[in-house]
């Protein structure tokens, strides 16, 4: 009658993740002065808007770690979000074998929850991603309606200075919906 051994192996695996999602756009400022005018009216307005100027660029890091950056110059919008994560994991593996030092059977062992660990690893991955993801959407459902409050006030801003160029400013007229009237004499 053979003996049986029990064959014990403990696996870890530890991983920092992270994962970087983003989107780009454009808005869509009327070219009512000429591009450098336009884009420094662009940047006074993000300004109060908590955006920072940083080389052509109007920047704002949120809390959440979405980062939202607009080029003063051509009008294109880039948000990215991203996320970080310590991964830890551990798993033990048991087997019996009729031999004392099975060393075939071991590896088979570890190599089966090295595998494992990595599935979860992986499994970890995605669900940030997803959460990245979804942070991301989020965040540009609250910013589209602010860009667009921003660029009716940039394209006012560049009638009101248009305005002025043409001749002499008579009347101007905002009601609460963001139409301008503008009385100019010529």
């Amino acid at each position: 009658m053979s003996r049986a051994y029990r064959i014990s192996v403990a696996e870890s695996l530890a991983r920092h993740i992270q994962v970087d999602d983003g989107v780009c756009s454009n808005l869509e400022l009327l070219p009512v002065l000429e591009k450098r005018e336009m884009g420094a009216l662009l940047g006074e307005e993000l300004e109060t808007k908590g955006f920072k100027k940083e080389e052509g660029k109007a920047v704002r890091r949120e809390k959440d770690g979405t980062t939202v950056s607009v080029d003063l110059e051509t009008g294109d919008v880039t948000v990215k979000a991203e996320g970080k994560a310590e991964v830890n994991l551990e798993t033990r593996r048991t087997a019996v074998s009729d031999r004392p030092n099975d060393s075939v059977k071991e590896e088979a062992l570890r190599k089966a929850a090295r595998e494992q660990l990595e599935r979860e690893a992986q499994s970890e991955e995605e669900a940030l991603r997803r959460k990245v993801t979804a942070q991301l959407e989020g965040k540009l459902k609250d910013l589209k309606d602010e860009l667009d409050g921003v660029v009716n006030r940039v394209t006012a801003n560049a009638l009101k200075k248009k305005a002025a160029q043409l001749g002499t400013v008579e009347e101007v007229h905002e009601d609460g919906t963001g139409n301008v009237t503008i009385k100019v004499r010529v």
